[in-house]
């Protein structure tokens, strides 16, 4: 995992700069909903409406289109936990820390409904049973109800669950409603028959308390995430661990995933919205427009939206997935540049490429070009091209100068600002020396703990894969570094990295390993040593 963020974080700075291809879709900040003054937690009832609660003691509607806010009421407590049915969310259910109480009331205006009780202490986190009322809720009493709330003449408990030993803070249903899920603070993940009751596995594996829980759309993925900084991804057939996703600096509060189920969101204290590939577990992107937790994040169902804290702790961020693909090929590098600058001044209306028009405002302007620029300059490790390829395109260094000329007049977006210099920094580099044979270098340091940098080189670009192995043959870790271009890979920004940790996320033991280089037809080994 890390090598990916070493290389999103300082390929494109090393004097041996390579431009990468991005995906053709990324979500981009586009608004900022304001009115809350305190911890925002946030569900979306339909594409177009997003309910929010706030630690304020209110609960607000938002047009997401518009950014306007519907309704606000104040509800007289802290509201903790928001949830709507998912078939017909004609309500909200919210709770909160004064009088332990699950309230509801209508989302449309949000008028009183009613209120069932029974909790000891606050309320915490709330789900409702897919296509159903049932609604749980998890409480810092250390138990689980289920509620149905289908018939407002008939607001009852169904059962309690008891297990935990400590707070739970995160509670979420399986897509079928076979099984419930739940998350504590006593470190554990939890799942739960919620039919008769029964605690059937207990998921082990986080060293802290655990502080969300959330299931892939396919049931096939229970994901958790913990005050131990990281993400565990686990097997509900198996109850085993499928991944441990590194990269967050502190406490891991919110989780949420893509309803394609090719996305998991993940927000934490250390300020940052980062975006995975829960099937592989690589860092797909990573949203840092924030100064505050995240202590809440929600897909619309769509997917064309991700709401989650914002700048601010009290206001709400919206990221919407726009098209940066301005060739159309199904990759976004530096030839959509190329592309978009045939359009640049343009209107659509006056004749501009429509995919140029990135936030579709119906015009190309600096606007779009930072959007495409950014996604270029996020996604640096699958490197596109080499130096000896800028002389073929229809871009020079000045008009990047002059795009950041107009960006910084406009006061446009610093991260766009920044994006374009470093790729200038690359349209003025030439002739980047090729090596004429490809060849596997020794890793440094070595003995290493915990951690160890792998250098090559490649005389001509090939697919590379580095794969270690324990002086008993057992492969450790396979490390899928992509297809890479001719060139001298020694640095440690750009050498292999390897944690010291196995495919489970696990530190491995002291001893003799072997790495195995495999780029096209070479293929390569030498011996390090790890040394505790």
């Amino acid at each position: 995992m890390k090598i990916l963020m070493l290389f999103s974080l300082t390929l494109l700075l090393t004097a041996t700069m390579v431009l990468t291809p991005a995906t053709a879709q990324e979500y981009v900040h586009t608004d900022t909903l304001t009115g809350h003054t305190s911890w925002v937690r946030v569900t979306f009832k339909d594409n177009g409406t997003l309910i929010s609660g706030s630690y304020d003691d209110t609960l607000g509607a938002w047009n997401v289109t518009t950014g306007q806010q519907r309704w606000q009421q104040d509800v007289g407590d802290v509201v903790q936990a928001v949830a709507l049915p998912t078939h017909d969310p004609v309500f909200i259910a919210y709770g909160g820390d004064g009088n332990h109480n699950i309230r509801m009331r209508y989302s449309d205006d949000g008028d009183w409904r009613g209120k069932v009780a029974g909790h000891t202490n606050s309320v915490l986190s709330l789900a409702f049973k897919p296509n159903s009322y049932l609604l749980a809720s998890g409480s810092r009493d250390k138990t689980i109800r289920i509620w149905d709330v289908g018939n407002v003449n008939n607001l009852r408990h169904v059962r309690t669950l008891h297990g935990h030993t400590d707070a739970v803070v995160s509670v979420a249903w399986s897509p079928d409603g076979s099984t419930l899920a739940s998350a504590s603070l006593d470190g554990t993940v939890r799942l739960w028959n919620p039919n008769n009751g029964i605690n059937f596995a207990v998921l082990r594996g986080h060293t802290e308390g655990v502080f969300c829980v959330a299931w892939s759309p396919d049931g096939s993925i229970v994901a958790s995430g913990s005050n131990d900084y990281t993400i565990r991804l686990w097997d509900p057939d198996t109850h085993g661990t499928r991944r441990v996703l590194r990269g967050h600096t502190r406490v891991v509060i919110s989780l949420a995933f893509h309803p394609n189920g090719q996305t998991l969101a993940s927000g934490s204290s250390d300020n940052t919205i980062r975006l995975w590939n829960p099937n592989t577990g690589s860092l797909k992107a990573t949203l840092t427009e924030y100064r505050t937790n995240i202590n809440g994040l929600a897909f619309s169902p769509n997917g064309q939206t991700l709401a989650g804290g914002g700048p601010r702790y009290r206001d709400i961020s919206l990221w919407r997935l726009l098209s940066v693909d301005v060739t159309g090929n199904g990759v976004v590098n530096v030839n959509d540049l190329a592309e978009l600058v045939k359009s640049y001044g343009k209107t659509v209306a006056g004749g501009a490429n429509r995919r140029a028009d990135v936030n579709k405002d119906g015009k190309v302007d600096i606007d779009d070009l930072l959007l495409v620029a950014k996604a270029v300059d996020a996604a640096a490790a699958a490197p596109a091209f080499v130096q000896g390829d800028i002389e073929t395109w229809s871009i020079s260094a000045e008009d990047v100068q002059q795009w950041i000329r107009d960006a910084k007049e406009a006061k446009a977006d610093p991260a766009g600002i920044a994006a374009l210099e470093r790729i200038l920094a690359t349209l003025s580099r030439r002739d980047l020396p090729v090596p004429k044979e490809t060849a596997l270098l020794a890793n440094y340091p070595n003995p290493f703990n915990p951690e160890t940098w792998i250098p090559y080189q490649l005389a001509k670009p090939a697919e590379v894969t580095l794969s270690i192995y324990a002086a008993d043959g057992t492969l450790v870790r396979t490390l899928a570094l992509g297809q890479m271009p001719a060139g001298v890979y020694e640095t440690q920004a750009r050498a292999a990295y390897w944690d010291g940790r196995n495919a489970q996320g696990e530190p491995v033991a002291s001893g003799v390993y072997f790495y195995t280089l495999t780029a096209g037809d070479f293929t390569a080994t030498k011996k390090m040593v790890i040394r505790k």
